[in-house]
């Protein structure tokens, strides 16, 4: 019976020459093979290993990496190392990890083996070794820690943990108008960031966080272009780690189709929240940041403009070297500050709102949507539950279901549209059907009094005013719920571009500005937990007064209302937060 041989062999090879006043290191070889079950021998390419020196004099470890042919090199002065795998070696139904300690001689040569004599071996079981496992997919556990989800008040995005002070790297746009920071380690931890450096041209942004909050989470390390081989290749097998809200971290993998100076083309496809994650090359070490999809502006839908051009497959990615005078920039920056706040924000609570809930409100044909809404000076304020948000959105579409099916039953047919359809899907998605309420400030129009000054002149001097000029009446910046005096933190802020065509004299333009939709735990709204509740709304044109809304008892008692099912099927669930722990 063929016995399998396992073996790994390293060869190191060193001289020195030794000065009177000093040691001078020399170049060390190292060759990586191994025998597989035929015998053969077959050279490691790309296996990383790492050097650290033993006592004095401290010297920072070295990373290698054998070349295509199973060949690294480094140079090392006399003394006591270790050397280990960075990675085990999966091979032929075991896995080989390595930390040896080895001692280098003045004059060599030294030559040291790692074979299975000295290695830690633990069986795969032919279950795992059957399946093509991508070097992402195996290095995807030991590197997510790294990685975080990042929410701005745009949109929400993808960073990573860049330096041991907690110096976070990102896209600029996943921040930009943000007048606050959240980054979440994971479902239950999330901390405010600061910003330290922004470069708005090449779309990046380093933020600081306290680690303090996440005692597991790790820095990830930058590909350096000063190495001996490049950072990543063009055909080479590449990875990212994005960290999109609501949903756990997710491993997309492709290949490097083209390098520039600056940037990096690969063939993966950015899901959504994936601006800011890292790219990895083969070896788990980032080499860019991803930052925009490729359109297609060959394709006759392009016409010259980007909004009709259809997606090319390709992704541009930000290399890393680009980002290395802003990291440094906030490096210097952060050791001039203290640690941000490890204080830890609010989570978004666990469970779907029930689908019959809505079912039962939307069959009410008193549905009493007054209750939902509040005018006040500039702003109409809207209380959005689930059952508020589903209403608005479809209210047009069920109503006329429902007169066709009247129409088909007087013709004598039984069947007809379903008008909750949408209802069985909402909750794999975007968390439409949350349990929280949202809370939207949504600027009001009207005519500039400018124009309106111009019409009432001319309607004295020629009979018939002039048409008038609508705009918004105020630029939101941000809200804050209050509670008898304190603010109630939101379980995230967010702000959304509003368009519309307004009339501007005699012809209609396209105006912008921004509505704020922050969400809240419905308990807040509970019976007695407030004697006085106001939402504070404050404007770019003010931001030191704001303008204020009470929210009365007939709102809070309906936003109450429509959370009883749900409160009734959660009070007997167990805590998913214990439920996680060891």
């Amino acid at each position: 019976m063929l016995k399998t041989l396992f073996v790994l062999s390293l060869s190191l090879f060193a001289a020195f020459a030794l000065p009177a006043s000093a040691q001078s290191p020399e170049s060390a070889t190292f060759n990586v093979s191994v025998v597989d079950a035929d015998l053969r021998l077959r050279n490691v390419p790309k296996f990383a290993l790492v050097i650290r020196k033993l006592g004095p004099p401290a010297v920072p470890e070295i990373s290698v990496t054998t070349s295509v042919e199973g060949r690294a090199s480094a140079s090392l002065l006399p003394g006591p190392y270790v050397i280990a795998s960075e990675q085990p070696l999966v091979f032929q139904n075991r896995s080989f990890s390595w930390s040896v300690t080895f001692v280098v001689d003045r004059g060599g040569p030294n030559i040291f083996e790692l074979s299975s004599n000295n290695a830690k071996i633990t069986f795969v079981s032919n279950s795992n070794s059957d399946r093509d496992i991508s070097r992402g997919g195996s290095m995807f556990k030991s590197l997510r820690d790294g990685v975080v989800t990042i929410q701005g008040e745009l949109e929400p995005g993808t960073g990573f943990i860049i330096d041991e002070m907690g110096l976070v790297l990102t896209n600029q746009h996943v921040i930009d108008q943000s007048n606050d920071i959240r980054v979440r380690f994971d479902k239950y931890t999330a901390v405010r960031a600061r910003v330290l450096s922004v470069d708005k041209e090449r779309d990046l942004a380093v933020l600081q966080i306290n680690r303090s909050a996440f005692p597991t989470s790790r820095v990830l390390e930058l590909a350096a272009r000063a190495s001996v081989e490049p950072p990543v290749v063009e055909g080479e097998q590449v990875f990212t780690i994005g960290s999109p809200l609501h949903q756990d971290k997710i491993l997309s993998s492709g290949t490097v189709s083209k390098i520039e100076k600056n940037a990096i083309v690969t063939d993966i496809v950015f899901s959504a929240g994936n601006s800011g994650a890292p790219l990895f090359n083969s070896l788990g070490k980032v080499v860019g940041i991803n930052t925009f999809q490729i359109n297609d502006r060959t394709a006759s839908a392009f016409a010259g403009n980007e909004t009709t051009a259809q997606p090319s497959g390709l992704s541009g990615v930000v290399a890393i070297d680009a980002a290395i005078e802003l990291i440094e920039k906030a490096r210097s920056l952060a050791a001039t500050k203290g640690q941000p706040s490890a204080e830890l924000m609010p989570n978004m609570p666990d469970g779907v709102f029930p689908i019959e809930t809505i079912k039962t409100a939307l069959q009410d044909k008193t549905f009493p949507l007054k209750q939902y809404v509040s005018d006040v000076k500039n702003y109409q304020i809207k209380y959005m539950t689930p059952v508020y948000k589903f209403y608005v959105m479809e209210k047009d579409r069920i109503e006329s279901l429902k007169n066709r099916a009247d129409r088909n039953r007087e013709k004598g047919s039984l069947e007809g549209a379903d008008p909750f359809r949408d209802l069985r899907y909402w909750s794999e998605y975007a968390g439409e059907l949350r349990p929280v309420v949202q809370i939207l400030a949504l600027p009001e129009t009207g005519a500039s009094g400018t124009s309106m000054a111009m019409s009432l002149i001319s309607q004295g001097l020629v009979g018939y005013g002039t048409p008038l000029s609508h705009k918004y009446k105020a630029d939101f910046y941000q809200m804050k719920l209050m509670c008898d005096g304190k603010e109630i933190v939101p379980l995230i802020r967010n702000k959304t571009e509003i368009v519309r065509e307004l009339q501007d004299y005699y012809k209609d333009r396209k105006r912008y500005t921004y509505a704020g939709v922050y969400s809240y735990p419905y308990e807040v709204f509970a019976p007695g937990q407030c004697r006085q509740m106001q939402v504070q709304v404050f404007s770019e044109e003010d931001l030191e007064t704001p303008i204020v809304s009470d929210v009365t008892d007939a709102t809070k008692n309906r936003i109450w209302s429509d959370f009883g099912d749900f409160r009734k099927r959660t009070a007997q669930a167990p805590d998913p937060v214990q439920a996680t722990k060891p």
